[in-house]
Parts: structure tokens; C-alpha cells; sequence
């Protein structure tokens, strides 16, 4: 039978038959959509890859069945379950039409135009939670091809004046003006934690007798878990006025707070919320102050600024103190500031001392 006979006009549009060829018969709101449809069945039976559109899942009843299979995988891992869900549902509740979408109708175009929006590392975390689902679905013989693969991604730029230099005054008028936060604050600038470490902290984490901070866990979607990489598993030096509040806070904190035997706990004694601190806490402190609002991850380059200009560490060891992946990737962060004239005449100092 011709292909021509596969298309008719009918009240509600244009219907398509592919019966003939093992699928069923779908209406159209136009004939151009009707003819694409058409032709690309059975140019696909031809080739022996025909994929009844009839049949086609919506990508939200397929999406359960990749998370089971993500779930009991061999080398399954329950946050990157957690994560794949997550981003899921982000993307059913915000994308347009991805919910009712057939597997099949998630094109290249379509990834581009609604989801591939902002070059952010959310952003991309959604598009690889996508092209995994894809990928299950050309396992399964709902895709023909995975469209991910043919997406431009958009390349992420790395500003390099992004890290902001934090005068010492400045911290030290923020942590006088904190109030309950005050040492929470400190905590963060004189250890480099990130947001999350900090939030996970225990006190068996704590050595303060020998002044050190051995960081192995940090805060997730408000679970406590293992640090993401390899390199934040490190141990940092406490200052010792930061050991002696430390102690004091340790006698002081309520006992409602110790059940979990975590540093800074809610006054129920569970894990915090990041957002909170900043928006309670540093904000706060920082208007009280009179200095502009700083970012708690900002907390963290203070850390650094103090490492490179008034500490004689090595790019290297600095990398290890932050937990960082790599010598390039803190170079990267911290460049302008590693070209700092005031910095290169210390260095020049210290290396005519070491040379004479």
C-alpha cells in the first residue's frame, strides 16, 4: 500500500495509519507534522527500526521504571538515586510538556530550546539525569537514538575575578556583629570549610587538644555523607583562639543540641540549613556592620586569601588545605590574586633570604 494512503483529513486534524506496519492510527493538529510522522515510520520500518508511536511511553511513566533500574543496579548508589529523582521532578514540574512527552518526541531541538538553558552546573547536572534516561530508553528499544548526544552544550566560563578579596577588618566586623552566629562565621573563615562540611561537622571531627580539623563528611539535601571527592578528605590546622571558643561552645551547647554530636546543629539537635545561616546570620551581620553582603562560600576565599599572602604554603599544600581536585583548578579560582604585586614581593623577599 502507498504511504499516501496512511493519510486522511478528519474532523480533528490529519490522521496517520501505520497499522500496516505494526503501529496504530494518531491524529494531528496539522498535515505537515502528519507527514513527517508518517514518512519517518516508514523509512524506520525500512530499516527495520520502526518504533509504534501508539506504544510509546510519556517520558514521566518511563521515568519510574529508569529509577528502579537505576536503583538496583550492581553499583548502585542511593544519592545518585536521589539525585536522578530529584532532577527528574524539577524538570516534569518546570520544562514545558516534557511530562506528557513521548519518549520519542524528546528531540535534540526540544533539549536545546527547553532545557539546555543556563551553562550552570545544575543546569548540566538535569541534562546528564536526561541523557541517562535516554539512554535507558534506547536500551529498551523505546529510542531509536539518544538526542542528548547531538546537544551543544554550553561551554562554562570560569571568571576569574569571581574569588573577592575580604579585608581582615572586614571579617573581624562581621564575626563582632553576628551575634549567635558569631562563631559559626569564624568557624568558616579560619577553616576554609565548605558550606556543607561545616554543616556536618561532629566533634569527633574535632581534635583540639592538637588543633586539628580532620573533614571526612559534609551535608547533602539534609543528609550527613561521605565528602564528593577524594581531595576533601584533609585535615586543617585550628588557630588557637579559635580551639579556646571552640571548647567553650563544646561546655556551653545545650544538651538538646548534642543528641547527634554535631558542632552547629539546629536547637533541635539536627543538621542546619546553609540558606538560614546566611540569611539569619551573615546578612544580618554584615548590614549591622555597614559592609556590603558577602556569600557564606565567600568565607571560604577569606581562608584562601590568608593562605597565599600571609602564610609561606605552597600552591600545593593550598590546594590540599581548600580540597581541591587539582593544582590547575585553584590556579584557575585564584589567579589574579596569585599575580598580586603585594604577594610577589613577599615571595621575592623570602626567596633572596633563601638564596643568600
Amino acid at each position: 500500500m502507498r504511504k499516501s494512503d496512511k493519510i486522511t483529513k478528519v474532523a480533528d486534524g490529519w490522521a496517520v495509519d501505520t497499522r500496516s506496519i505494526g503501529g496504530g492510527r494518531e491524529v494531528f493538529a496539522t498535515r505537515e507534522e502528519a507527514l513527517d510522522v508518517r514518512d519517518q515510520a516508514f523509512a524506520d520500518a525500512v530499516n527495520g527500526e520502526y518504533i509504534p508511536r501508539t506504544k510509546n511511553p510519556r517520558t514521566c511513566d518511563f521515568a519510574r521504571g529508569f529509577i528502579q533500574y537505576v536503583r538496583h543496579k550492581q553499583d548502585a548508589h542511593a544519592e545518585k538515586t536521589e539525585t536522578h529523582q530529584r532532577n527528574l521532578q524539577f524538570m516534569f514540574e518546570n520544562v514545558a510538556g516534557l511530562r506528557q512527552r513521548k519518549i520519542m518526541d524528546v528531540t535534540t531541538a526540544y533539549i536545546e530550546a527547553e532545557i539546555i538553558r543556563q551553562a550552570h552546573s545544575t543546569g548540566l547536572n538535569r541534562f546528564n539525569t536526561l541523557r541517562q534516561l535516554l539512554k535507558y530508553a534506547v536500551k529498551n528499544n523505546v529510542a531509536r537514538t539518544n538526542p542528548c548526544r547531538e546537544v551543544d552544550l554550553p561551554k562554562k566560563e570560569i571568571k576569574m575575578e569571581g574569588a573577592p578579596r575580604i579585608s581582615r577588618e572586614d571579617i573581624e566586623a562581621i564575626i563582632a556583629n553576628a551575634g549567635e552566629y558569631a562563631l559559626r562565621i569564624k568557624f568558616a573563615a579560619y577553616t576554609g570549610a565548605r558550606v556543607g562540611e561545616e554543616i556536618a561537622t561532629g566533634w569527633d571531627n574535632l581534635d583540639l587538644d592538637g588543633s586539628a580539623y580532620h573533614i571526612r563528611q559534609s551535608a547533602r539535601h539534609g543528609q550527613r555523607s561521605s565528602v564528593k571527592t577524594r581531595a576533601g578528605i584533609r585535615s586543617i590546622a585550628l588557630p588557637d583562639h579559635l580551639v579556646a571558643d571552640l571548647r567553650e561552645w563544646k561546655i556551653a551547647q545545650p544538651l538538646k543540641q548534642r543528641g547527634k554530636g554535631l558542632v552547629f546543629p539546629t536547637t533541635e539537635g539536627n543538621l542546619a540549613d546553609g540558606g538560614n545561616w546566611r540569611k539569619r546570620g551573615l546578612h544580618p551581620a554584615c548590614d549591622r556592620a555597614g559592609i556590603p553582603r558577602i556569600r557564606w562560600h565567600d568565607l571560604r576565599h577569606y581562608y584562601a586569601s590568608v593562605l597565599l599572602f600571609e602564610t609561606p604554603a605552597t600552591d600545593a599544600q593550598i590546594t590540599q588545605f581548600l580540597g581541591h581536585t587539582s593544582i590547575d583548578f585553584t590556579r584557575k579560582i585564584y589567579a589574579h590574586w596569585l599575580s598580586d604585586p603585594r604577594r610577589d614581593k613577599a615571595l621575592a623577599e623570602m626567596m633572596s633570604k633563601a638564596f643568600s
